[in-house]
């Protein structure tokens, strides 16, 4: 099985809680996470954690990814459903039948754009209203066919977990959450 290749977005204003614990999961899993920032530089978080992406947008969009992740954040979720790039490479990604996960805020980029039509998704409670195209679950983290969508900061490691479930399995996930002692239902 080859390695598999994961994008993380960081806009301005994304949730430093779901990106850190999404990039964290995920490289202990032995997965390949490349963040990239849709700006040049360090990229302040929602509270002004700064983070510097390992590369910029603009160097990745044409690569191929196993899995492509939108960190929440008002803010963040906003300049992320702005950037025509971002857009572009989420209808690409599902396109090519590829998955996408989106945590918080972030759920509403996918259905502003009509990417979670017909499918059931979650995002945070002060996001709801927002969406318009999907079905909405108040589980914790919901997975669809290519489309894994999670609640907030708080679900953020358990979302992490089903994202490594579902690239490398339940047994690659129990074992990387021996070491993180989650809670797993």
């Amino acid at each position: 099985m080859s390695q598999k290749r994961i994008l993380v977005l960081l806009a301005p204003g994304f949730e430093e809680l779901e990106a850190v614990a999404v990039i964290d999961i995920l490289r202990r899993a032995g997965i390949e996470v490349i963040s990239a920032g849709t700006i040049s530089g360090p990229i302040s978080s929602a509270r002004n954690v700064v983070i510097l992406p390992d590369k910029l947008l603009d160097e990745v969009t044409e690569e191929a990814f196993d899995l492509i992740v939108l960190p929440g954040g008002i803010d963040g979720t906003e300049n992320l459903a702005k950037d025509q790039r971002v857009v572009k490479m989420l209808q690409k990604q599902l396109g090519s039948g590829r998955a996408v996960g989106a945590i918080c805020a972030a759920p509403t980029v996918l259905d502003r754009y009509g990417l979670a039509q017909g499918k059931t998704i979650t995002c945070h409670p002060t996001c709801r209203g927002a969406i318009q195209k999907a079905q909405l679950s108040e589980d914790r983290v919901v997975r669809d066919g290519l489309l894994v969508t999670s609640q907030g900061p708080g679900t953020a490691i358990e979302f992490a977990l089903n994202l490594v479930e579902l690239l490398m399995g339940k047994d690659k996930m129990l074992n990387v959450n021996a070491g993180v002692l989650a809670r797993i239902d």
